[in-house]
């Protein structure tokens, strides 16, 4: 048996929607859950025919349930005793609801789960889609439940869909009359009475910075419906977020609308057991008196109230600014030189108005060049101040058509606040009221979020955590701003670990360090040109400190020349957008992630992404990043951000990398786990012919750097505890094709440091020929390998090794590596004088002599070595 139902004190929507759903299932049953609203009773009641036939819950054999059609509900405390059943085995549910999905909710075998005003919207798109006739009186239910559900298609959660719904359900013959009879609703007698009660009851909060009414009473019995009354005291007191609390008998009913977004009256209603959206919602409660329930909702008010935001919550600071007696073409270059549209001009310090590029361009092209910018900017400017609310804000740059707001205080300018700031406040507020269930979060690992507070808990030392705190409770003292930034803040979305924590302030870097050491008992190393320090706490751990900077090129592949400027300017200057992260540490943002450039997206899609057209013009670097990152996350370089790289190489670029710079970026390459990728990357890109013009990758490089990691693979299994240069094995690799004369010109051309020079130099002068001997010998003595082989670095060791074709060539070196490099002598100098031989060159003779023995395995304890002396040295 098929059974459509909805939820308890079932209105227009519910009503509509269970009649639709009998079009889609004609075999099944329409019950009631529960009761009506007083409205519904009236029309079922004024119906000159019968609309559908109504089954009676008391007359239902709820064993032979198969299948459950909830409309207009997904809340299993809200379909009365039709909950009895839903943990039965075999018992199929399917669900049609326009409510976001929240905890608890229940999940069906099939679901149609729409943002819509109204459930009748969706039944009624179904009906024109699948062609499903309707009659007049059936359109005209519909159009009630869209009507109501919408306040008629006045609330804020009305939709395109539902105006196109109700104009479809018009063609079809809905009548406006009945619906307006039954939707503009007069108040009784009763009703005025309880609307007086609740208006001189009334409470006014400000809770969070924002205003709340709650209104309570108190009635035997209520035939009216309560919706209604709490529109009219919403409208007659203008209030944005009303609670209404009516007891009647033994249960409580809570009303409750919201037009502000940092009230979601949805998610504070659904902890009584109600439910509904974000703006309006309701609840019937039971076991509680109605002074708990006042009790419980302030608690709740207090801690899911989100702060109005305000302008110094999204503005930049601080702000690049011009005098006004500046020229127009000095202007263009500043433009030009810090990637801005519009610049604040001022006049000393007093904020004096501003000017667009669109503006100094026409300029220029007028001849205007040299005129002074006072004679072009824009002084009728709508300003705000720190604490003008966003939403304000918001208004203000719509009616002037105002892309650039300055945020004033005193005269002066200390901050701004762009279009797309606004845009972005917006988009968060929408992720936030987007409700997201358990499962989709496993299927989607990085769902935008703006607080990860609870993920740093979860994956960063206690330690750590602990540290971060006292960073923010620091930055709140000084008043100042301070972020968690970069790869470290990837790494946590990304569940990797990473411990090298960078820190920007928006303010005196330096300062910030020394504060945080004279707490924290720390050391500080502090470089004031560059506005960085190094924080050392006492348990070795180390807080990488900076000054929020920006930073600008004066050619192609220099380096920066860097300014303080704000957190979203720091960012800007970074290579990728994965890197553009940051989590505020003040204690009241804290865990707060920051977003501007996507770069939740692209890890979510596992792109490398660069951040605008003329980063690898300005840091050629930055590609042999994004191949290093690439293959480190298993991500894929975005078509753009590769058809750049292209373009930086076809325009030689690469020519003008310094050495220390593109050997740091190899260094850094072949350190990762499998360079193989990378450098077979560098080769698509063309790059490799900018380290030396004969590099290529061939399948001999191939083959040996597979070779390399081999045998890397294998000495990582030893456990052995000797420090290793692994990147300097894969170098070798690279370079292993090159003759001499091209290696030489090779270190030269990147700057190799004189250690490594050497270590190159000897190792590729020395491997060849020792391993054409042990090639060679198949039966060489302990003691021979160990003197061909004892002068190699580590790194040329498993470098050979790598190279190494024959077996036994391995195994020498294998033996070498695991026992005879740890072989010593026992007797030292002091041993020997005191056996009667005079110090001198003799000593070294003796002391190889007794070492070729311990190798060979002729000598095997301290009395044989001194046997051995005494029968080959003459002793006194």
């Amino acid at each position: 048996m098929e059974v459509i139902t909805t939820h308890t004190n079932a209105d227009f929507d519910a009503f509509a929607s269970m009649v639709a759903a009998k079009k889609l299932y004609p075999d099944a049953k329409v019950v009631f859950s529960g009761s009506q609203e007083k409205w519904l009773r009236d029309f079922l009641l004024q119906a000159t025919s019968p609309i559908i036939e109504f089954n009676k819950l008391k007359t239902l054999d709820m064993v032979k349930i198969s299948r459950l059609i909830l409309v207009d509900t997904k809340s299993p405390g809200r379909i009365g005793k039709f909950s009895d059943i839903l943990g039965r085995q075999n018992l199929s549910i399917h669900i049609y609801d326009h409510h976001p999905f929240t905890e608890g909710d229940l999940r069906g075998d099939f679901e149609l789960i729409e943002k819509v005003g109204a459930t009748s919207t969706i039944f009624t798109e179904i009906m024109k889609k699948k062609n499903i006739a309707i009659t007049p009186m059936e359109a005209t239910i519909l159009a009630l439940g869209i009507y109501e559900e919408t306040g008629s298609l006045m609330f804020s959660s009305t939709t395109e869909r539902d105006l196109l719904a109700a104009a479809y359900l018009l063609k079809r013959g809905a009548n406006l009359n009945i619906v307006s009879d039954f939707i503009v609703k007069e108040l009784d007698a009763e009703q005025i009475s309880l609307l007086n009660e609740l208006l001189e009851a009334k409470k006014n909060y400000v809770i969070n910075g924002i205003p709340v009414t709650i209104a309570i009473a108190s009635r035997d019995s209520f035939s009216g419906d309560i919706a209604i009354i709490a529109h009219k005291l919403r409208d007659m007191e203008g209030t944005d977020v009303l609670f209404v609390i009516i007891r009647m008998e033994e249960r409580i009913h809570m009303i409750a609308r919201s037009r502000v977004p940092e009230v979601d009256v949805g998610e504070i209603v659904s902890r009584f057991g109600g439910g509904g959206h974000a703006f309006a919602s309701s609840a019937t409660i039971k076991n509680m008196t109605i002074t708990e329930v006042e009790e419980q909702l302030i608690k709740l008010l207090k801690i899911l109230v989100r702060p109005q935001k305000i302008a110094k919550d999204i503005m930049t600071t601080p702000v690049k600014t011009i005098t006004k007696d500046l020229t127009i073409k000095e202007a263009e270059t500043l433009m030009t030189q810090y990637a801005v549209n519009v610049l604040p001009v001022i006049d000393g310090d007093v904020f004096s108005g501003v000017i667009s590029r669109e503006v100094v361009e026409k300029a220029i092209y007028h001849g205007f060049g040299k005129s002074e910018v006072s004679q072009f900017m824009t002084t009728d400017v709508y300003t705000a101040s720190s604490e003008t609310p966003v939403s304000q804000i918001e208004e203000r740059m719509i009616e002037h058509n105002q892309r650039f707001t300055p945020v004033v205080e005193k005269k002066r300018i200390i901050g701004a606040i762009t279009r797309t700031d606004i845009l972005r406040s917006l988009h968060e507020e929408m992720l936030r009221r987007s409700k997201i269930t358990g499962d989709e979060i496993k299927e989607r690992a990085y769902v935008p979020e703006k607080n990860i507070a609870n993920l740093m808990y979860e994956r960063l030392p206690e330690k750590v955590i602990e540290t971060l705190q006292i960073v923010g409770l620091i930055a709140d003292e000084m008043g100042i701003n301070a972020y968690l930034v970069g790869g470290f803040v990837r790494d946590i979305l990304m569940g990797y670990e990473n411990l090298d924590i960078d820190i920007v302030v928006e303010g005196d870097g330096i300062a910030f360090a020394n504060n945080i050491a004279s707490k924290m008992q720390a050391t500080v190393k502090s470089h004031q040109k560059f506005g960085t320090a190094v924080v050392m706490l006492m348990d070795g751990f180390k807080l990488d400190i900076a000054t929020a900077r920006t930073e600008y090129y004066d050619s192609p592949a220099a380096l920066p020349r860097v300014e303080t400027s704000s957190i979203k300017k720091d960012l800007y200057r970074r290579d990728f957008t994965i890197n553009t992260l940051a989590i505020k540490l003040n204690l009241r943002d804290y865990g707060n992630l920051i977003d501007f450039f996507g770069g939740q997206r692209d890890i979510k899609d596992r792109v490398i992404r660069i951040l605008h057209n003329l980063s690898f013009i300005e840091d050629p670097t930055r590609a042999f990043r994004a191949i290093r990152f690439e293959q480190r996350f298993n991500f894929k370089i975005s078509k753009h951000t590769a058809n750049l790289i292209k373009i930086a190489v076809n325009m030689n670029l690469f020519d003008k990398l310094s050495g220390p710079r593109l050997y740091g970026e190899l260094v850094l390459i072949f350190s990762e786990v499998e360079p193989l990728k990378a450098v077979k990357k560098m080769d698509d890109f063309n790059l490799l012919q900018f380290i030396h013009l004969s590099l290529r990758f061939t399948r001999e490089l191939h083959r040996l750097f597979e070779s390399i990691n081999e045998t890397l693979s294998w000495y990582k299994l030893l456990y052995l505890e000797s420090p290793l240069e692994k990147w300097l094995i894969y170098f070798m690799g690279l370079i292993d094709g090159l003759t001499d004369r091209e290696v030489i010109e090779l270190c030269n051309r990147l700057s190799v440091p004189d250690s490594i020079k050497e270590k190159v130099y000897y190792g590729r002068k020395q491997y060849l020929l020792i391993l054409n001997e042990l090639s060679k010998n198949k039966r060489l003595k302990p003691s021979r390998i160990y003197e061909l082989l004892n002068l190699l670095s580590l790194e040329i060791l498993l470098f050979m090794m790598a190279k190494a074709k024959d077996e036994h060539s391995k195994r020498y070196i294998s033996i070498y590596l695991t026992e005879l490099r740890k072989v010593k002598i026992s007797l030292t100098g002091k041993d020997i004088e005191k056996l009667g031989i005079k110090p001198g060159p003799v000593y070294k003779e003796i002391q190889k002599r007794l070492l070729e023995g311990r190798l060979d395995g002729v000598l095997t304890s301290r009395n044989e070595e001194i046997t051995f002396i005494k029968k080959n040295y003459s002793v006194m």
